[in-house]
């Protein structure tokens, strides 16, 4: 054992020093070498009246700035609040979302004032035509969600008190007051360490000596129903009008909202960089499509380090995909139980965006010559295309039950014939497979760093940057590795996250090497030379950004949990924490 871990750690060392030797800075020599001068001072456009982007524009400005503040607040801020609140079914969604409504609104009134008092110095930007889509989207959400908050609040009474009796008798059975022994398969273990006890083959019963039942019910004293109901129910019930709906429909449009709430993170991003590329005048005419490239690809790897650190924080544990044991059908049922594990998912959008990105290298330059450029992007394709293919077979079950066949005919037979008459099923997989080892999704994106900390640039600065998430990606792909080592060594053993403490390091690198991927473009690149911008600027502020946001979700994701867990106190039902 000893061995093996010396070698991974030497294989470990030589990765990191491939990684870090191609991010050695390569460019044209004969650039000027003031980028590294930290001390130099920032050449900032003057504003004045007679400006081409908003950005050097004089008037008004306080109308733009304010509506800058407020999209930031409210899109950064105050809309996560709300998406936790849906995802934990809270009777606060409805008041946050008309907050975040009407915040909003004013910050698009200031936009219009702004607008009809300056000239229109970006014509046809996406920017303003996104923003009324989102008004009508999100006008038609809330009033999707005060339908439900209305419905909930006039149905729930009537089979709340059908059951508040039944309810409180199983509340208080199984309430645990001292100490409680806990099983095995409930005990959160983590990669350093906890229960070596397997999981039960059955799932989790409350009859077990299992975790607590925290409840805020006094023993002797149950509130009525209708006092639990909040306000905002009462307001609505009284003045929104009955209405009767077939099931199928109020459960589709309950999918469709939850989906929608989710969704409005990725449109946040989109608003934000076309924000900005409008107020600044960036990507017009032909850089629109390096601009779009970068935004897209640097956007995929940011919500791809949002994906990662939320597996971390505990998201998707009903799926598997939080480094546990993936729960049966009779706990989540049949729907989650048979939806693939988190590797195949990876698997399959590399295999997406390769299959697609063959086709798209060269629409800049529809219709002309290819150039090297473009067969070094479309070869980088073919490389997610097969990458993403491996890891698509690797994780197929069909795939993997063929692969198992290593024996002849006439061996399986007596190997069937020794299978049942051993005492235990030798010829079983091991638990070290219960959980995906797939690293062709890692080393795809390893490669991919590897391959862009290379990529030739017309200036240092842009190659500086290019080396720079290049050197983030590879660092995130040898963090994941990191994290199957220590699932190999030690195999997840319970329901619960287990945490491997290389994922929030991989989420880190993927976050802020995505957001300097977005800062790379070419455009970009001419404007920090042109104000004497060096390249830590683009770097030190990416990973102060990600280290920011990380931190807001994971008080996000506790937010949500407190939140499931006083919705469930609301409605006298015990709810399932770990002391």
């Amino acid at each position: 054992m000893a061995g093996t871990r010396r070698l991974l750690a030497w294989a470990l060392l030589a990765v990191c020093e491939v990684t870090l030797a191609a991010a050695a800075p390569h460019g044209e020599e004969k650039e000027d070498s003031s980028h590294m001068d930290h001390n130099a001072s920032m050449n900032v456009p003057d504003v004045s009246e007679d400006a081409d982007s908003y950005w050097r524009l004089s008037k008004a400005r306080w109308l733009i700035y304010g509506h800058i503040i407020l999209m930031m607040l409210n899109w950064v801020l105050i809309l996560p609040v709300s998406i936790m609140f849906a995802v934990a079914k809270s009777n606060l969604h409805i008041p946050v979302q008309l907050v975040f409504l009407a915040v909003n609104g004013f910050a698009i009134f200031l936009s219009v004032i702004y607008n009809a008092q300056t000239p229109d110095l970006y014509p046809a930007n996406a920017h303003h035509r996104m923003g009324w889509v989102v008004v009508a989207v999100l006008t038609a959400q809330t009033a999707v969600g005060v339908i439900f908050s209305v419905a909930k609040s006039r149905d729930g009474p009537a089979t709340k008190e059908e059951d508040s009796s039944l309810m409180a008798a199983a509340t208080l059975r199984y309430q645990r007051m001292g100490t409680v022994q806990r099983q095995g398969s409930w005990n959160s273990d983590s990669a350093h360490g906890g229960s070596d006890h397997s999981p039960t083959s059955r799932s989790p019963s409350m009859e077990d000596d299992g975790p607590y039942m925290h409840e805020d019910l006094d023993e002797h004293e149950l509130k009525p129903v209708e006092e639990e109901e909040g306000r905002f129910e009462k307001l609505a019930s009284k003045y929104v009008p009955r209405f009767s709906v077939a099931p199928i429909w109020i459960k589709v449009a309950h999918v469709g909202y939850q989906i929608s709430q989710r969704l409005l993170l990725i449109w946040a991003f989109m608003l934000i960089t076309t924000g900005v590329s409008t107020y600044t005048g960036a990507f017009k005419g032909g850089w629109v499509f390096t601009g779009l490239a970068h935004v897209i690809k640097g956007g995929i790897f940011f919500f791809y380090g949002i994906f990662t650190l939320g597996r971390y924080l505990g998201c998707f544990a009903d799926l598997g995909w939080a480094w546990n044991i993936k729960p049966d059908a009779s706990m989540v049922g049949k729907f989650r139980a048979n939806i693939k594990s988190a590797e195949m998912v990876e698997s399959a959008i590399i295999f997406t965006y390769g299959f697609t990105n063959i086709w798209l290298e060269h629409l800049g330059g529809w219709g002309g010559a290819w150039h090297m450029g473009d067969l070094e992007h479309v070869s980088i394709a073919f490389w997610f295309l097969g990458g993403g293919l491996l890891g698509i077979l690797t994780e197929s079950d069909r795939v993997r039950g063929l692969l198992n066949n290593v024996f002849s005919e006439d061996a399986q037979i007596q190997i069937n014939q020794y299978e049942m008459a051993a005492p235990q099923p030798i010829f079983k997989e091991g638990p070290k497979f219960r959980q995906s080892m797939n690293v062709f999704p890692s080393l795809v994106i390893f490669m991919l760093g590897v391959l862009m900390g290379s990529h030739h640039q017309d200036s240092m600065l842009g190659s500086m940057l290019h080396k720079q998430w290049g050197l983030l990606l590879s660092g995130a792909a040898v963090f994941r590795l990191g994290t199957f080592v220590l699932l190999y060594l030690k195999p997840p053993t319970s329901y619960l996250p287990s945490r491997p403490f290389t994922e929030p390091l991989a989420a880190f690198a993927l976050m802020a090497g995505g957001t300097v991927f977005v800062l790379s473009n070419s455009e970009t690149v001419n404007a920090f030379n042109a104000m004497n911008v060096d390249g830590m600027f683009a770097f030190t502020l990416s990973i102060g950004v990600t280290a920011l946001l990380m931190s807001y979700q994971t008080l996000m994701i506790a937010l949500k949990g407190w939140a499931v867990k006083r919705e469930a106190a609301r409605s006298h039902k015990p709810v399932f924490t770990v002391a």
